[in-house]
């Protein structure tokens, strides 16, 4: 998994408690301490079982707690691949350039894979489709959120459907 979203959980859970409390998560879910670094790859089982480690002590569950993580998550995959991403463009150019974004994120991204994210018009609505053997349709719930609020866009995100196979699609709302 791309070093930025370690980074980036770390940073969310620092904001919300503290130092100690991080290193507290970080020890009981039995891992090493580690210098998260945003261009570095981690293993995605020390991501899970922070999150893991984090639901079980939180007032959250753990639904609510990654979808947090991902509109935290937002603004630092906007400006870490922002080389990707036009200047001039507004949300729904974002999202109709979705699939080529994340095309050359992961064509540039070395050992680390990004899900697979397509988008397609419904009307005014953007229709979002998230695909990963990871399978953190939460994360990308709360991402789809925080790209809103970065793009200062009226604009709302709900689950369209979900199919058996891990498929999610999303409705971005456009207002």
């Amino acid at each position: 998994m791309h070093g930025i979203v370690h980074k980036t959980l770390k940073e969310y859970v620092v904001e919300r408690t503290d130092e100690t409390s991080w290193t507290a998560i970080v020890e009981r879910s039995g891992l090493e301490p580690s210098l998260y670094l945003p261009v570095s790859h981690y293993d995605d089982r020390e991501f899970e079982a922070i999150l893991e480690t984090l639901s079980e002590l939180a007032v959250q569950d753990r639904p609510e707690i990654e979808r947090s993580v991902g509109r935290t998550l937002a603004p630092a995959l906007l400006s870490t691949f922002d080389a990707h991403i036009r200047a001039e463009w507004g949300l729904r150019e974002f999202l109709d350039n979705l699939e080529s974004i994340t095309t050359a994120v992961d064509a540039s991204a070395g050992e680390t894979s990004v899900p697979h994210l397509s988008c397609r018009r419904d009307g005014d609505d953007a229709l979002v489709t998230y695909r990963s053997p990871r399978n953190y349709h939460d994360v990308a719930h709360g991402i789809l959120e925080g790209v809103v609020d970065e793009f200062d866009a009226d604009a709302t995100v709900a689950v369209d459907r979900r199919d058996d196979e891990g498929v999610w699609t999303f409705r971005v709302a456009l207002e």
